[in-house]
């Protein structure tokens, strides 16, 4: 595949933008912490509704959908992949705590019903960004649930703070434990990209995470690489992998046809899952052919003969 030379000067006209970039956190952090009212009517939130605002937000600091627009309409690599600095910061963890505790109406969202509420959660974004496998508003498991958390979730505060806050959250959550998650730190992610990858042109090479849980190691290989492959076998962990793609990766939710074409081929989507676990530790797993459709295109797996929806059985790298 052809692939445009990388010079210094490239590198560092896609670094982010630093003025932009202490604005906004300047912003959020003098910013009210809102809290949610009832609404006299629910906003009409439409397959989508928020895509138009992540590229908006996304063009002033990573510009990445930009970057994967042209290289999309050129049909080949162009130009170097904007460079993300991965940085955990506790206004992007409490925004999204907070979100999480807005779609009970009372009380915190931390409890019984805890793997619910994120898992609402994730549907409710993955709706808000167009995702084929989410056509339909989830239905609210708490009266008014979608409107608290449109009045809560800020997306800004996710770009101007890049980390896989997801993984953090499920960690830490006594579900996520029980379940056995146990993500690999970020750092150490962006220390296997870099021992693998180097500094070598890396565009084209794919890279591939089988227990992808919620793709930390494929973010941190987002740096690198447009070819980016994951499976797992528990719903909830792909939808936040979705969810991180969207917000910092676009290349893992929309690969690019001309470098992956089965990759964006739905009618090969068991080839290139069972080719990922021929080749790893997978065995004793197949191919969910029945809800694989919700997590184009990372790949659903399951447990060989067992039918249905393992949620709670993780596999993490």
């Amino acid at each position: 595949m052809e692939c445009d030379e990388v010079t210094e000067t490239d590198r560092a006209a896609v670094e982010c933008n630093p003025a932009n970039l202490r604005e906004l956190r300047r912003i959020i952090s003098e910013a009210k912490t809102k809290v949610p009212r009832q609404l006299e009517q629910s906003p009409n939130l439409q397959h989508g509704w928020l895509l138009s605002h992540l590229l908006q937000a996304d063009e002033f600091l990573w510009r990445r959908w930009q970057h994967w627009y042209e290289t999309a309409s050129a049909g080949k690599v162009i130009a170097p992949i904007p460079r993300i600095e991965w940085e955990r910061h506790d206004a992007g963890f409490k925004m999204l705590d907070r979100s999480l505790s807005a779609i009970a109406e009372h009380g915190d969202w931390r409890g019984w019903n805890s793997w619910t509420a994120f898992d609402y959660f994730m549907d409710w974004l993955l709706y808000g960004f167009g995702h084929q496998g989410q056509p339909q508003p989830p239905k609210d498991i708490h009266q008014g649930a979608s409107d608290r958390l449109y009045q809560v979730f800020n997306l800004e505060t996710l770009l101007a703070y890049p980390h896989d806050y997801f993984g953090d959250i499920l960690a830490e959550n006594r579900h996520g434990r029980h379940a056995g998650f146990y993500p690999t730190p970020v750092h150490v992610c962006e220390m296997m990209a870099q021992m693998t990858i180097g500094e070598e042109d890396a565009r084209t090479k794919s890279v591939c995470d089988p227990c992808v849980g919620t793709g930390r190691m494929l973010l941190a290989a987002s740096n690198y690489s447009y070819r980016l492959y994951g499976c797992d076998i528990n719903p909830t962990v792909i939808k936040a992998t979705l969810i991180n793609g969207f917000v910092y990766a676009p290349w893992l939710v929309r690969p690019f046809p001309f470098l992956d074409r089965a990759l964006c081929d739905s009618a090969q989507s068991q080839n290139v899952s069972d080719g990922i676990a021929a080749q790893t530790h997978l065995r004793g797993t197949e191919h969910d052919v029945a809800e694989q459709w919700k997590f184009e295109p990372i790949k659903k797996r399951r447990k060989s003969g067992e039918p249905g929806d393992e949620q709670g059985i993780l596999f993490e790298s």
